[in-house]
This record gives C-alpha cells, sequence and structure tokens, in this order.
C-alpha cells in the first residue's frame, strides 16, 4: 500500500514537472503554440524555441533539483529545518569567487566557472563549519546565525566590487540570478553533476537518513560519522556551486521547497527526498516562467523572486503551524 502511494505521488510530480517544462519552453515575453514544434510558423520561431528557450528550461529545471536537493542534505545533516547554502553563505562564496575571478582577468568559460563557483562554495562552507563548532562539538544555531552573518558579509563584499568597478551590469545574471544566457555545454555539465548528486544521495539514502538522528546513535549503529559528513559536504558544494555558476545568486528553494514538501508529505529523508528534488525542479519552472513572463519589457530578477516567494511560504507554514499547535 505505502509503495503504491510512493509511486503514485512520484507519477504525479513526473506529470506536473512535465507540464512546467512544456509550459516554461512556451511562456515568455512572446508566447508559442505547441505546434511550433513540428509546424514552425517561422525559422526565427524555430531558433528561439530550441536554442534560447530549452536550454533555458532545462538548465533552471536541473538547477532546482539540485538546491532543493542540497538544501534538504544540509538540514539533515544539521539538524536545522531552517539550514539551506543560500542562507549559510555557500552560495554568497561561489558568487564572489565568480566576481573575483572575472575581475582577475579569467574568462569565465563553462568549466571555469564551474571550479571558480566550487572552490568559492568549499571555502565559505569551510568557514562556516568553523563558526558553528564549539567546546561541546557542532551546534547547528551557530551554524545559521554565523552562517547568516557571513553569508551577508560576502554579499556586501560583491555588491561593493560590482559598483566600485562599475561592472553592476556586467555581474548582474550573477548578482540577480536568472538563466537568459544558459546554452547547452551548461546543461550538459548540469546533467552530469546532478547525476552525481542525486545517484549518490540514492545510494547512500539510508545512511543519510540516520546521520539525521544524534551524533551517538549514528556511531552507535556502525556509521562511520565523518566519512558521511564529508560525503554530504562534497554533494551540497558540488550541488550549490555549480548551480551558482549556471544560474547566479538564487536563494530559498533549498530551504521553501524541503518545508513546502515536508508540510504536504511529512516523512525522513529517504521518504522525501525525490518528490523534494522533482518539487525543486517544478518550482525553479515556474519562477523563470514567471520572472521572463511578468512584464513584458523586463525580466526579473530570479534572486528576489524565489526569496518572495519562498519567504511568502515560509511564513504561511510557520503561521498555520502556530495555529494547530493551538
Amino acid at each position: 500500500m505505502i509503495f503504491h502511494k510512493k509511486r503514485v505521488l512520484t507519477g504525479c510530480l513526473l506529470l506536473a514537472l512535465g507540464f512546467a517544462v512544456l509550459l516554461d519552453t512556451l511562456g515568455g515575453p512572446k508566447w508559442y503554440g505547441i505546434s511550433e514544434f513540428w509546424r514552425p510558423t517561422s525559422k526565427l520561431a524555430t531558433q528561439i524555441l530550441w536554442d534560447v528557450r530549452i536550454p533555458r528550461v532545462l538548465a533552471a529545471m536541473l538547477v532546482g533539483i539540485l538546491l532543493a536537493t542540497g538544501g534538504l542534505l544540509l538540514q539533515t545533516i544539521s539538524h536545522n529545518p531552517l539550514a539551506d547554502p543560500s542562507i549559510i553563505g555557500v552560495n554568497a562564496g561561489a558568487n564572489l569567487a565568480l566576481i573575483a575571478g572575472e575581475l582577475a582577468g579569467l574568462a569565465l568559460t563553462v568549466l571555469n566557472a564551474f571550479w571558480l563557483a566550487l572552490i568559492g562554495a568549499l571555502l565559505a562552507f569551510l568557514v562556516v563549519i568553523g563558526f558553528s563548532l564549539n567546546k561541546k562539538g557542532f551546534s547547528p544555531l551557530r551554524l545559521l546565525l554565523g552562517g547568516t552573518i557571513f553569508s551577508g558579509f560576502l554579499s556586501s563584499i560583491s555588491m561593493a566590487v560590482s559598483f566600485m568597478t562599475n561592472n553592476t551590469q556586467q555581474f548582474r545574471v550573477i548578482l540577480a540570478g536568472g538563466f537568459s544566457g544558459a546554452n547547452y555545454e551548461q546543461v550538459g555539465l548540469l546533467v552530469l553533476v546532478a547525476i552525481v548528486v542525486v545517484g549518490s544521495v540514492f545510494f547512500f539514502r539510508t545512511e543519510f537518513t540516520l546521520l539525521g538522528l544524534d551524533h551517538q546513535t549514528t556511531v552507535g549503529l556502525g556509521l562511520s560519522f565523518k566519512k558521511l559528513m564529508g560525503i554530504a559536504i562534497a554533494l551540497i558544494v558540488l550541488a550549490a556551486g555549480s548551480s551558482v555558476a549556471v544560474g547566479g545568486n538564487i536563494g530559498f528553494v533549498g530551504v521553501g521547497v524541503p518545508q513546502m514538501v515536508n508540510f504536504v508529505h511529512p516523512g525522513s529523508f529517504k521518504a522525501n527526498v525525490f518528490p523534494i528534488a522533482l518539487c525543486g525542479g517544478i518550482f525553479m519552472l515556474f519562477a523563470d516562467l514567471i520572472s521572463k513572463a511578468a512584464v513584458s519589457s523586463v525580466e526579473l530578477p530570479l534572486s528576489a523572486l524565489s526569496a518572495i516567494v519562498g519567504g511568502i511560504v515560509l511564513f504561511i507554514l510557520v503561521a498555520f503551524k502556530k495555529k494547530v499547535v493551538k
């Protein structure tokens, strides 16, 4: 019975994901009919759909999957439901690394942007982990508070550097977030990263579920705590860094989507990791559609849009939970 419910849920989410992909592909400043795929009205329409919109849609979907999965994994290992790579400074570290690399004269090719973002994300994560350690060990509260402060610090540096060097427009995608420049090479890289991250999460899904328990219980069950933490951190950095390298500064997906799914479908890491990953892709596709279609002459910054939507959703969930408790 439980297995049947899981199959139904997965099937519904896959259908929703397919619908979101189609809608985001056809929608934008100019809407196209689905018949454009087999009976195009013009060569320009064909080029826009296949060379601009499809790579953009695929990039948005994959980034959404990676951010949601990375957020859930971070929340599990930190025992903090509000932890998110964008909140604790991991994404901000990747952003700053991209800006520093471009100012240093490094051409931001797909691979260069990928490695720079990974290095920045890793260094930022290590600093935040250092903040979260005390005499008693790891502190989830220190992780969130220290990470939030550090994230604001790095973001301020990025903004200051962009203004001081008069490169605000040049760094717009990095700072504001978006997929307007996505291409098939970036999509190919994201596919490889998604295979590694999602595949590893599937392989270690039971271990990561147990990692969500306290340290003594995890060790008592015979699991290597340090090894699993190292794997989890590597996957989080890989997911966040590659997402920033392609989509720029996009926040709240890693905390908003897992909280929404856990609210509707309560369950363990093992039970909800794939629904959360799929919902991350769906969320990002609709956010991308709104960003490019809401205002005809202007594309809305995806970082602000995702933060607004994620913040509203979290506020509603917190308010609803308070009413339930009362």
